[in-house]
Order: structure tokens, then sequence, then C-alpha cells
């Protein structure tokens, strides 16, 4: 314990403590009347549990000198006078002790609950406080902040700390789908995504416009018709000639007989209509060259952004949901782009232009008509709020769906080993079930609330006949007049109830294009640095140093390890099964970042090295081994695109690969599927290290890469393997230590920790030590089988 290390990060300025040192008001009244300064809070966080595992509020905080554990019930009262709500915190107990009394914070946790414990100097544990799993996160950067303040800081700065996660929207109260972004998609405006998802046509404004120019004449025709098909041919047309001798009709005669006339109205319609095809030809063939392209760039932002994302993003994600993203969710997008836009924009033309003309006809009858508008417009609000929520529904349970049944499909060996294909059933059921049910929900809205609204237009339409009727009766309008508002409302209802589609389309699109851009927008765990070191040869002068590593807060995986291995050198990594072996070396990869502490190559934090530089001279064989779909030959050359089939085969001999391939049917042009189904676990590790080989690293990382191989096998791979090691940086993890046996250094992990460092001969010599344990169990287990190695 050090005080003089508080002061220090005080003068430092420490950032990592500026947020979440200002207690609340309601919660400051209290420790201020206990006699705490509440100016010098350094830290607080709010727990849940006191030590009896019953649930209560709870505050935990510190300052520069003592440690305080605040307990009771924090609730809400009105207050009747201000007619206002006011938070209060009811102490129930109050504890405080100096910080010379703990030690070293930590979070242990069990399966529902977690605890905070002190480390003494002799080892020991106190028990601090207890908490639900769910605050981990919260107590596990109290703990850091805690250890950092009272530690020797001046010796060692271990970076930054996070801050715990806002994990609920302040405005309305919804918990974050992915608390890095804070967007909440009730508060999210639906508009600003819309013209976002416009945005993506700037690089197609000239096609954009003559779209706009297309849609905006055949409107106009559209518009123009009804007067030539009604009102011209009834009261031009079909008038009385003596009633228009006499001046009694008010009409526009042609001066032909009457089927001329007939017949040079309905060639006006018809080359109308013919140029209303024309022009619509013309738009649809514009808008089916643009928009694909849109929609191409779209799929391509989201798969390069995929691309960029870390490993831990897709660990946190369903595959069903993200192929979902990729295609269902970029072709709702389309359908939206290709007819919602442009029939919205048609829709308002004729809306607006239609109304207009009514007004002018009659103003009376469409005032009357116009009364319904409002209901019908509610009407389809109405829906589209609640159809929304259902079309998210859809979706969720839909990639749940597909997520199931890529699994499914990748475990149908495992499957078909446990018999478990009833089961199997039994789950998709279930799961599609969910799917059926949500899709009926949306069907039965859709198919009750839309007819009311019908029903509404219905009445309208009758109502402006009836009223019409009356007046031509009186001869105050002309049966062409009337003819011609009838179809001018129905041309009025249509954008309405194109509306209807629009709300669908609009929705279901909005959904789509908040999850597109989600992944769009994700920020990478491995940000790149501003001015990235640059390194065209890389020596491989490894140190790792104090570093932590935790996939969930609170479980750190590998913690204060510290190791290095000289450019050049074999380092063997030897240890249990969950011990962090492999979580090592993703980290030295920078496959993951480390929570604290730094790991260095050639003298450079690997947070400061180019990526691009770092990961080509980086060669992985993984005991996860992954073949893409295409032919064996592509993928060797996976990490060399350009290299030869010369040096494709040169790297299968080496890695014992070339007599299995050239016995297939197509040989190195024989085609493997997802994962490399048709080839062995052994086959495909071969493939794998050939891949490695092509690839000429600098540093080779050898994650078990023997594991699924014979013996014999495994003895020609070694071989190949100490030619490839020869000059490079390689760290090697096995479970046969005879495998290792030839390693410069051997690194021994257990729970994540660096328990023993040295060569095989100091370690087999080191009496009572972990290698000389797991190297004599080995050895005894081969002698069991009968084998000497």
């Amino acid at each position: 314990m050090c005080v003089r290390g508080f002061f220090v990060l005080i003068q430092r300025g420490g950032s990592n403590l500026k947020t979440y040192n200002k207690l609340p008001a309601h919660i400051a009244l209290r420790f201020a009347e206990r006699g705490v300064d509440t100016d010098k809070i350094v830290r607080y966080v709010k727990g849940d549990m006191d030590l009896e595992q019953c649930f209560t509020d709870q505050v935990v905080a510190f300052d520069d000198q003592k440690f305080y554990i605040m307990t009771g019930l924090e609730h809400v009262i009105r207050v009747e006078k201000e007619k206002r709500l006011e938070t209060v915190f009811d102490v129930s107990d109050f504890s405080e002790r100096p910080l010379s009394t703990l030690g070293h914070l930590d979070v242990d946790q069990m399966i529902a609950t977690a605890r905070l414990v002190s480390e003494g100097d002799d080892g020991t544990l106190e028990e601090i406080c207890d908490f639900a799993i769910g605050r981990s996160a919260a107590f596990e950067i109290f703990a850091k902040n805690f250890n950092r303040a009272t530690s020797h800081i001046e010796e060692k700065d271990d970076g930054p700390i996070g801050e715990e996660p806002e994990l609920f929207c302040p405005k309305c109260g919804t918990r974050y789908p992915n608390p890095a972004r804070k967007v909440c998609p009730k508060c999210l405006s639906k508009s600003s995504l819309t013209f976002r998802l416009l945005s993506l046509f700037k690089r197609y404004i000239p096609q954009v416009l003559m779209i706009l120019l297309f849609l905006a004449l055949t409107t106009g025709f559209t518009i123009l018709s009804p007067y030539f098909s009604t009102a011209l041919i009834y009261d031009k047309v079909l008038v009385d000639k003596e009633l228009h001798a006499s001046g009694a009709a008010d009409t526009f005669y042609f001066g032909i007989d009457l089927f001329h006339e007939i017949g040079l109205v309905v060639l006006g319609l018809i080359v109308v209509r013919v140029l209303q095809n024309v022009l619509g030809i013309l738009r649809s063939r514009y808008i089916a060259g643009t928009v694909p392209k849109v929609v191409y760039d779209m799929k391509l932002m989201i798969f390069s952004a995929m691309q960029r994302l870390s490993v831990g993003f897709y660990t946190s994600k369903q595959t069903g949901s993200l192929m979902s993203r990729v295609n269902d969710d970029a072709n709702n997008v389309y359908n939206f782009l290709i007819n919602g836009i442009p029939y919205l924009f048609t829709s308002v033309l004729t809306f607006t232009g239609v109304l207009s003309l009514m007004f002018v006809i009659n103003w009376k009858l469409t005032l009357i008509v116009f009364a319904a508008v409002p209901l019908i417009v509610t009407g389809y609000v109405l829906i589209m709020r609640a159809v929304r929520g259902m079309y998210h529904a859809n979706w969720v349970y839909g990639s749940r769906m597909h997520a199931l049944l890529s699994d499914a499909l990748y475990g149908q060996r495992v499957i078909k080993a446990f018999t478990q294909e009833d089961a199997e059933n039994t789950r998709f059921s279930s799961y599609s079930q969910r799917v059926n049910t949500s899709h009926t929900r949306l069907g039965l809205t859709q198919n009750t609330a839309y007819p009311l609204v019908g029903l509404i237009m219905r009445t309208a339409h009758m109502v402006l006949f009836g009223a019409g009727t009356i007046l031509v009766l009186r001869g105050e309008m002309s049966v062409g007049i009337l003819m011609t508002l009838t179809a001018y409302l129905n041309m009025l209802f249509e954008p309405l109830g194109f509306f209807t589609n629009l709300s669908n389309w609009w929705s279901s699109c909005v959904d789509s294009a908040q999850r597109i851009f989600e992944v769009i927008d994700a920020k990478s765990d491995l940000p790149d640095a501003e001015n990235p070191v640059r390194l065209d040869t890389i020596k491989g002068d490894f140190e790792a140093d104090g570093v932590l590593f935790e996939y969930e807060p609170g479980r750190p995986v590998v913690r204060n390890l510290t190791l290095s291995v000289k450019g050049g050198q074999m380092l063997g990594i030897v240890g249990k099964t969950g011990a962090g072996k492999s979580t090592l070396v993703n980290l030295l990869a920078r496959l993951y970042d480390p929570n604290e502490g730094t790991i260095t190559l050639d003298g450079h934090n690997i947070k400061d090295i180019f990526v691009g530089d770092l990961r080509r001279n980086i060669g992985i064989v993984s005991q996860d081994i992954y073949l893409f779909i295409g032919s064996i030959a592509d993928n060797i050359r996976y990490a060399r695109p350009d290299a030869t089939l010369e040096e494709v085969i040169t790297a299968a001999r080496a890695a014992c690969a070339h007599d299995f391939i050239i016995k297939l049917p197509d040989g190195y042009e024989t085609r493997v599927g997802a994962g490399g189904q048709g080839l062995s676990g052994g086959e495909r590790q071969r493939l794998s290290i050939a891949r490695a080989i092509i690839q000429n690293p600098s540093i080779l990382i050898l994650d078990e890469a023997t594991a699924a191989m014979d013996t014999e096998t495994e003895r020609n791979i070694q071989n190949s393997l100490t030619e490839l090691q020869k000059g490079r940086t390689t760290i090697a993890i096995a479970h046969r230590l005879s495998t290792l046996r030839d390693a410069d250094v051997l690194a021994v992990i257990d729970k994540g920790r660096v328990v023993e460092f040295g060569t095989h001969a100091e370690l087999i010599n080191l009496e009572g030590g972990t290698y000389k344990k797991l190297y004599d169990l080995q050895m005894e287990a081969l002698k069991f089988i009968g084998t000497n190695s």
C-alpha cells in the first residue's frame, strides 16, 4: 500500500479517474452527513447485495485516506409542493476503514454472483462486498482504479483503464443493442436513416435527375388522361349539336362528324399512353441500372466493415445474423429504393396535382371528400407504428432460425453420432414456430387494419358520387365533370393506398438500414495507431510485460504474464487445457489486445505497428483449421495469391501433403467445401501447414500443428518444420512435450501465468516442477501403451 502513488496519479491528471468520481447529489448528501468530504472521492461504484447476498442498494467508494461502504435503499419520492419526483437514499448501514488496511482488490466470480475481495501480503483473502454477476464489469473497473491509485504507479504506468459502458438510453430507458455505439432504436430519427440511405446516391446524381424527370413527365400525362377520357368525350364530343348551336351547352365542338371526333379523341389517348409507356420504360431502365449499383456499394461497405472488425466482434455475433445483414437486409433496402422511392415521388406529384385540379373543377365537392383524408392518413400512421416492431421481431426470429440451421448443417456428424436427430427437429420446430407466430401476427394485423382504411376510401367515393349526382340533376355540373371528379378521386386515393405498401417497405427498410449501419459504424476493438510504425523487416524479438486479458469482465484468462523470446529462437508453450496458451498466441498475433500490460515486437508496442506489416510477417498454424470453398491450390496460396503452382507443390511437399493431393480426382484443382469437407482432420491440418510455409513469415506460430496426425507423418512434418524454423522466431504450443524438446526456451503456463521458464534440461531437473510432472506423466503413459519415445 502506497498513498504516495495516489498523489502521483492526481498530479499526472489521471484521466482514468475523472469519470465516476462525482457522487450523485442524493448519495453525496448521505456521505456528507457522516463527515465525508465528497469532493475528495476518487471513485465509486454501485452494488446490489450485502455480504449475506440479500438484495439491497450499496455504494462503495474511496478517497485519498479511507474506503467507504454505504448500504440502504435507493428509491423515488414525490415532492407534493413542487410536483416533482426526487431520488433519495435511506441508509441502513455505513462503514469506513483506512486504505492501509486493504490489499490488492480483485473480483471473484461465481455462478450467479461475484464478490470484491482484498488480497493481503500473506495471500489471505478478505471478502469486502457481494454483488450480482451483471455488476462484475463495474466492480472490475473500480478494483483496477483502486489498485492503480494505491500502488507505485510512478514506476510503471499500465495505460488507461476503460469505463463501464452505458447500457441504457438516458432518454427512454431502452437497453442499447450495442453499448459501444449508444444508438437507441426507439429514439433514433427514422428520417435521418432515410437521408443517409439516399446519400448513397451521391455518385449517381445525373442518373437520379433523369429518373426524377421521367417520373415527373409520366405523372403529368397520367393526371391529364382522365380529362381526355371523360370530360372531353362526355361534354365536348357526345353533346347534342342543337344545344351546342344554340349556345345552351358550354362545349368545344370540333366541327366534324361524331365518329371522326371520337376517333380523334381516342387517337389522342393512344398518343398519351404511348408517351407514358416510353417514359416508363426509360425510367425503369435508369432505375434498374442505378439502384443495383447502390446496393452493390452497400453490400461491399458491409463486407469491408466486417473485415475491418476484430475477431471479438464475430465471437459475439451469430453467423446467421451476419449473413442476414449482408443478404436479406441489403435486399430489403434494394426493394425500397427500386420500388418505394420512385413511387413515393410519383404519388406525391399525383396527390398534389390531382387535388389542385379537383379544387379548380369544384372546390365544394373536393372539401367534402377531403375530410376523409386525415382519417386515412391517421390510419396509415397507426398501422405503420404497429407493424414496424413486428417487422423487427420477424427479423430477430428469422436470423435466430438461420443461425440454428447453419449450426445444424455444419454439425451433422455430431448430431448423427449421438442420435440427436429428433432433438434437433424439436429445437428447429420451436424456432420455426416463433417465426410462424410472428409472421401470423403481422399478417393478421395487416389484413384487419388495411380493409378498414379501404372502407373509409369507398365511403368517401360514394359520398362524392351521390353529391355530384344531385348537382348534375340541378344543372350545376355536367356529367363529364362528375365522371372526371370520380376518376380523379380514385387517383387521389391511389397514392394514399400506395402508402400502405410504402409503410411496409419503409418500416422494413429502416429496420434493415439500422442493422446495416450498426455493422458499418461499428468500431474495431483493435484500433490502428494514428501514426503507425512501418516495419519492412522483422527480427522477431517478442516481449510481454504484465499482460492481463479477459474475454468476460472479472474472468481473466491471462493475468500478470511476463515473458520474452529473442529473434530466431523457438519458444515452446506448455500447460494444461484452458491454461491460456492459445489466448497468449492470439495476443502475440494481435487478434486481441490485452486489457492491461504491453506486448512489444522488436522494441515497438504491437499496438503502434501497422497491422498489415504485423500480420504479413506472422504465420499461424492453428488447431482450428478452416479451408475456404475453392481448389486445394487456392487454399494453399491463400496467404500469397500470386504464388506459382510450382511454389504450391513445393510447400505441399514440405507439409507432407503432396502424396494425398495427387491421389484426389482433380489433384491440386480438387474443390473442397466450406471447412474442407471430404478431407480428414490430418489432411486439412497438412494443408494449413502448407499455407503457412508458402507465406514464408518472419514469425511462425504453431498451435498444436501436428495434433491430428499419426506418429510417422508427425515425424516427417517436424523435420520440415525444423527447416522452416531456421532463422525465424517460432512459438509452438503442444501437448506432446516430446515435440518441444528442441525448443530454445520453454514457458509453462498455469491459470494464465508463467510459472516456469527455461530450457528443457533446466525444467526437467527442477524437482517438484510443473513441467517435470507433465513430462513424467506422458512418459508413463507411453510406457503403458508399449511405446518408447
